[in-house]
């Protein structure tokens, strides 16, 4: 009778209270090490998974899962129940004696209990996250933690609008527009890694540049009008097969990075010129013209393998070396950042500026003059000649094209000169492809005098 009501007891305690390790441990005291859970058994089984948990952190694995869920769930306090159950019935003989143990791990369970709570609320709102091995051995996050934590799941732009906000902070105090905040956002787009980008291209446009005298210096059977007569072929050739402006700039730029350290007979310059579009296109171009064609738009002067000749010298004489930044690289940042402040049709700036840096490439004199130089100065022609109602340089192209008004005054002028068309060019390739309504026909547009533009430094 009185185990009956030590059992008893000991069950009206548990239906209350619910039965953790601690109170599972107490109660075990005064069993024989024969009916004893083992503990270090069950450790020893569970090595296995141990050692994936180690391996990875995400412990996907159908045990771990298993183990996850029943903890989720509550699955040990049905286990544990159990099996304190079956200990009471064979341990416990008196119902005092359950109380007195009770009694003294009853903090341990209601520290439980909160603990459990709470997991209960968050697992009614939340999905249960499988807790990794840095989570585990750290400490327990609080409150106030956990829900920025939430904030900051919920919200995955929150980074970026900080780079954002420290970006324009630092832009509002120079003046400064900042030209790759309104398309941080964009994942697909590079802004946010446009100024290092540009950085290291402001470096390396110094690198593999033709000489601006190999004709003086090499050159003994080609002259700087031969030369452009080639350009404004290639520039046909170009609109024929409907290239990139970009097949056109790298085809000018391996041209001359070949003649400033090979000479080249007058007879083989048009083979070059082809050798080099071709060399272009495969590396611009998604679908390039093929061997045939070139052979082709030379009237066949040339055979295919002259051409698979002259490319593979050309190449050994570049040492592959086809990532050039040029003109046309740098034109693109800095009319975006002459967007920002322009009043004007920005298409006709666009087409305008592309324009001008077009036309330096039939003229030999520019290769004195650095890539991004040429880009500058014809974005700044480009903003002047359909608006004079205010000064086309500020603070914010100085900063984006790392040139002040007064370094651009050498080659605005001369560039100047070449719209006006000052020498009477009879190369009127580039006129002519500017001259189209597609391209806003900005080459019939009348130049501008420039000279006010250095009277007052910015």
């Amino acid at each position: 009778m009185v185990r009956e009501d030590a059992v008893m007891g000991g069950a009206s305690e548990e239906r209350g209270v619910r039965v953790t390790r601690a109170m599972a441990r107490a109660v075990l005291g005064g069993v024989s090490a024969s009916s004893r859970p083992s503990f270090k058994k069950q450790h020893k089984n569970n090595k296995g998974f141990g050692r994936v948990a180690l391996a990875d952190v995400t412990n996907i694995s159908k045990k771990g899962c298993a183990t996850s869920k029943s903890q989720a769930r509550g699955g040990y306090k049905k286990t544990n129940t159990k099996g304190a159950s079956n200990v009471s019935i064979q341990v416990l003989s008196t119902q005092e004696d359950v109380r007195a143990k009770l009694a003294k791990d009853l903090p341990s369970i209601s520290m439980v209990q909160s603990h459990d709570a709470n997991a209960a609320e968050r697992q009614e709102g939340t999905e249960v996250v499988q807790p990794s091995m840095s989570v585990m051995a750290g400490p327990r996050l609080s409150m106030q933690d956990s829900t920025k934590s939430d904030e900051i799941l919920r919200s995955p732009n929150k980074d970026v609008d900080m780079m954002i906000t420290e970006k324009l902070k630092l832009s509002d105090g120079l003046d400064i527009v900042d030209i790759d905040s309104v398309e941080l956002k964009d994942p697909q787009v590079w802004s946010s890694y446009a100024p290092d980008i540009y950085n290291s291209i402001f470096v390396r446009e110094f690198e593999r540049r033709p000489l601006s005298d190999y004709m003086d210096m090499l050159q003994q059977d080609i002259t700087p009008s031969m030369r452009g007569i080639l350009i404004d072929w290639l520039v046909e050739v170009s609109e024929e097969y409907k290239l990139l402006p970009d097949t056109l700039y790298l085809t000018v730029n391996l041209i001359d990075r070949s003649l400033s350290q090979s000479l080249v007979q007058k007879q083989r310059l048009q083979l070059l010129g082809v050798t080099c579009m071709l060399i272009a296109s495969k590396y611009e171009e998604i679908c390039a013209p093929r061997v045939e064609e070139f052979c082709f738009i030379t009237d066949n002067t040339y055979t295919k393998a002259e051409v698979l000749k002259m490319e593979s010298e050309v190449l050994n004489l570049l040492h592959f070396q086809l990532s050039v930044p040029t003109t046309k690289t740098f034109l693109r940042r800095f009319i975006l950042a002459s967007e920002s402040s322009y009043k004007v049709s920005y298409v006709e700036l666009e087409f305008l500026a592309n324009y001008l840096a077009e036309l330096t490439l039939v003229e030999y004199s520019f290769l004195q003059f650095l890539p991004s130089l040429i880009a500058a100065s014809a974005v700044l022609l480009a903003r002047w000649t359909p608006n004079q109602s205010e000064h086309p340089w500020n603070s914010t192209m100085e900063h984006y094209t790392n040139y002040k008004v007064s370094e651009l005054k050498t080659t605005v002028l001369a560039l100047a000169d070449l719209q006006h068309d000052m020498k009477g060019c009879s190369l009127n390739s580039i006129r002519e492809k500017y001259k189209q309504q597609k391209f806003r026909s900005v080459a019939n547009l009348s130049p501008k005098p420039v000279q006010s533009l250095f009277k007052a430094q910015v």
